[in-house]
């Protein structure tokens, strides 16, 4: 056999190569150990953010290295090298540098409060070439801006998006992916303790599935501690269930929160699942809303981790897609559970639990609930139904009925369970009494779709839906209503929304988005006769309000002869634009949202600041203020 297909075991000799290559996710990549911490090197630091963190949109791609609350640390290249690219932005990274390597990696600097003289010195004169404060140049020389290792090439900050001063550090592949920067063999932090857990949760996958006899997610909390953690309870389960953890790492003299990069659970003694966050794509960072429950965020400030696979994760961090996490549950068995669970430093944690296959009532809720709740959980309809007093609730469809049988029941609530991928019921009846669902269609993930209705026009591109949206939309006492608050959405959605309520028309009125607590969002939009346009990256509920108040300039103290602070503010729609001229030439405004501060500066920093200067601050409204005075 092996001399009449040789090129078949050769084949398979390759793939069987490619395998192993796949499965260590490219360790090659970490194989150099050559690169200088750029933060007091050789001494003890201290992180504040990990690699392959779960952020609110992201992952977070690299390593915060604190500083002590304090700004102007040394930051030094980690390689030889050269600059590649320079940006200035008032959000994201602000004043981030990128420096390319000899190996074709790229090392990131974020956050700098200054770049060194030379850097600083070009960065000035191009923004005033190009007369702006944010500024992005890309591709620079490799001979214009070359760097050993261990040369000064900034400060540590606190621009852009910086919660506080500190240096964000990462180290791309050739494919500018992120990778762990831990891996290159620094040993300026020390991490000798395992991840924390806090909870397990579990979820049924089906619709024939329930935990503790309901279509619900349900929490125990660990106890234990010093990586070894157990619930003290049982989950009781039938039918195909998945396990959720809200856990953290942390490392030695700090109490900051770190992620977990590695997670295996077993069934007994099989490994059913298994994911590891080394490196994760810029372009799907954001698929973070689909590897973390996002209500459950937004509810608890809590991260709870989805460790099995559903349709709309395609995130690249399972080595074995077949370990997919799904738990098959049949009555009378138990399964004993154990997560496993490493850090960065390779520390681990076990949690241990079981799952009981059973049937049980649903726990009785402490309150009583009189009113119908609908809920919509990817793919399933839940109907909690108050004053039923049948066994079947008839569901109405554009073209027929059809009537569900009851799923369980729960306090004064009966529950009914409908898959809406079999079609989309636009309302349900009750003891004679017909309601409205107020969905509206199905709109499929990873399609460009345009959905048009009498109360409102709806747009969709290709890339924004994480997963499947079923669309629901009401019109309520001047309110929209679209989706809900909890739908993470990839980007913005564009919505014509044509109102009824003529004293709401006018070029001062604009969108706003009613928040979780309550309160007004900005949104925007622009009129066309009756219908105001507007694009949105959040669902939930619309109002129209007048937006006529200026910005608020402030002209503070000077701490330099030939520099001016200003305070800028506004509370509605927010900062949009601002512009400055000194003797009617463009005079540079830096500018820092997070402290609502515009500060002038010279082209010649030792220029005196003597003239007539004019500022003007637009807000998103198109509110204009201006300030001007002779110095």
């Amino acid at each position: 056999m092996y001399n009449q297909h040789p090129f078949k075991h050769l084949f398979l000799f390759f793939l069987f190569i490619f395998s192993i290559s796949f499965l260590t996710f490219g360790q090659e990549d970490y194989d150099y150990k050559g690169y200088k911490f750029p933060i007091r090197p050789g001494e003890r630091n201290y992180f504040a953010g990990s690699m392959g963190e779960l952020r609110t949109t992201h992952f977070h791609g690299g390593l915060d290295i604190k500083t002590g609350g304090v700004e102007g640390y040394p930051i030094y290249a980690a390689e030889d090298g050269y600059i590649i690219r320079i940006k200035v932005s008032t959000y994201g990274y602000g004043r981030v540098l990128y420096m390319m390597h000899p190996n074709g990696q790229t090392s990131v600097y974020a956050h700098q409060q200054r770049f060194n003289d030379e850097l600083e010195s070009f960065i000035v004169n191009e923004q005033y070439k190009k007369e702006t404060f944010e500024i992005n140049l890309e591709n620079l020389p490799e001979n214009q801006f070359v760097y050993k290792k261990g040369d000064l090439i900034g400060y540590a900050g606190n621009t852009g998006s910086s919660s506080a001063p500190h240096l964000h550090f990462e180290i791309r592949d050739k494919e500018e992916r992120p990778l762990n920067p831990v891996h290159f063999g620094f040993n300026e932090v020390v991490d000798n303790i395992p991840p924390t857990v806090r909870a397990i949760r579990l979820k049924p996958l089906s619709i024939n599935s329930r935990v503790n006899g309901e279509y619900s997610i349900k929490k125990i909390n660990a106890v234990g501690k010093n990586g070894r953690y157990r619930l003290n309870q049982t989950f009781y389960a039938t039918g195909s269930v998945g396990i959720e953890i809200d856990t953290y790492d942390r490392a030695d003299g700090t109490y900051n929160k770190y992620g977990i990069n590695t997670i295996k659970i077993y069934d007994g003694d099989e490994l059913i699942y298994h994911h590891e966050i080394d490196r994760i794509p810029f372009d799907m960072s954001a698929n973070i809303n689909t590897f973390t429950d996002y209500y459950a965020f937004l509810q608890e400030k809590r991260r709870y981790q989805r460790l099995y696979f559903f349709d709309a994760n395609h995130l690249p961090i399972y080595p074995n897609k077949q370990l997919n996490g799904h738990l098959n549950i049949n009555d009378g068995q138990k399964h004993a559970i154990t997560v496993r669970l490493w850090d960065s430093f390779n520390n681990e944690t076990q949690v241990v639990f079981t799952i009981s296959g059973n049937h049980i009532k649903p726990k009785q809720p402490n309150k009583v609930i009189l009113q119908d709740t609908l809920k919509v959980d990817e793919n399933i309809l839940i109907l909690g139904v108050a004053n039923q007093s049948e066994k079947e609730l008839p569901l109405h469809f554009p073209l027929w009925s059809e009537k569900v049988p009851l799923a369980y029941s729960k306090g004064q609530l009966k529950y009914y369970l409908w898959d809406l991928r079999k079609g989309i019921p636009r309302a349900y009846t009750v003891n004679g009494e017909k309601k409205a669902t107020h969905l509206k269609y199905m709109i499929p993930s990873g399609a460009h779709f345009k959905y048009f209705d009498q109360i409102a026009n709806i747009e969709v591109n290709d890339h924004i839906l994480f997963d499947t949206l079923f669309l629901n939309m009401e019109e309520k006492e001047n309110q929209l209503i679209i989706g809900n608050y909890y739908a993470p959405l990839h980007g913005k959605v564009s919505i014509d929304y044509t109102v009824k309520d003529s004293t709401l028309l006018g070029d001062q009125q604009f969108v706003f988005r009613r928040t979780r607590k309550g309160d007004l969002e900005y949104i925007g939009g622009t009129w066309q006769g009756k219908t105001i346009s507007f694009r949105t990256n959040r669902l939930g509920t619309f109002e129209i309000h007048k937006e006529d108040t200026p910005p608020k300039i402030t002209l503070l103290k000077q701490w330099q002869p030939n520099q001016l602070r200003f305070k800028i503010e506004d509370e509605e729609s927010g900062i949009h634009k601002y512009s400055a001229t000194l003797n009617g030439q463009f005079i540079l405004l830096e500018y820092d949202a997070k402290k609502d501060m515009l500060v002038t500066r010279l082209k010649n920093k030792n220029e005196p600041f003597k003239g007539h200067f004019k500022m003007i601050i637009t807000d998103a409204a198109g509110n204009e203020s201006i300030f001007e005075k002779d110095f």
